[in-house]
């Protein structure tokens, strides 16, 4: 296979994969609300820079698609998701739930690229896999710091304001 042609089930899993990542900076965009309506602009703030840096990962696969000329790719809008979490540790589980299915996806499209001899988006879906790696570990350590915390009755206001320095 060329490195301009893309087989349709690879097109497909593209396809979706950008849908995934653009729904993953709305649900940020969401978790950004929900800690702004709580007073927490801290964990807001990660949150809507988050966003920002998931919608240039979906981005960043459309620009793929185009340069691989696969024609008739239509990246379709996410329905809205409704978010009532009870606490700052809902959010953060809700968080890495959402990236751990992201890096199983992510996975398997990888596999499919390498079973299909398609070289180029194999290449291109490793930069996925190192970012995934990133973004597990970063969530996973808010997330139990947000578990310590939350057993301290009302400290997270001042872990909210150290949040901002957390990796993504």
């Amino acid at each position: 296979m060329g490195a301009m042609r893309v087989s349709n089930k690879i097109l497909d899993g593209l396809i979706k994969q950008a849908n995934r990542e653009l729904a993953s900076s709305s649900a940020y965009l969401s978790m950004s609300l929900w800690f702004a309506d709580r007073e927490f602009p801290g964990s807001a703030k990660w949150c809507r820079t988050h966003a920002d840096e998931e919608r240039g990962h979906g981005l960043k696969i459309f620009d793929h698609i185009t340069k691989r000329r696969a024609k008739g790719a239509l990246i379709l809008p996410q329905a809205a998701q409704k978010f009532d979490f009870e606490n700052p540790v809902d959010v953060w589980k809700f968080a890495l739930e959402n990236e751990t299915a992201n890096s199983t996806a992510i996975q398997a499209l990888f596999k499919q690229s390498r079973d299909e001899g398609d070289y180029t988006t194999e290449n291109f879906m490793q930069w996925y896999l190192n970012e995934q790696l990133e973004e597990e570990a970063a969530i996973s350590d808010i997330l139990e710091n947000a578990k310590r915390v939350l057993k301290t009755n009302g400290l997270y206001v001042t872990f909210d304001s150290q949040i901002v320095a957390k990796p993504h």
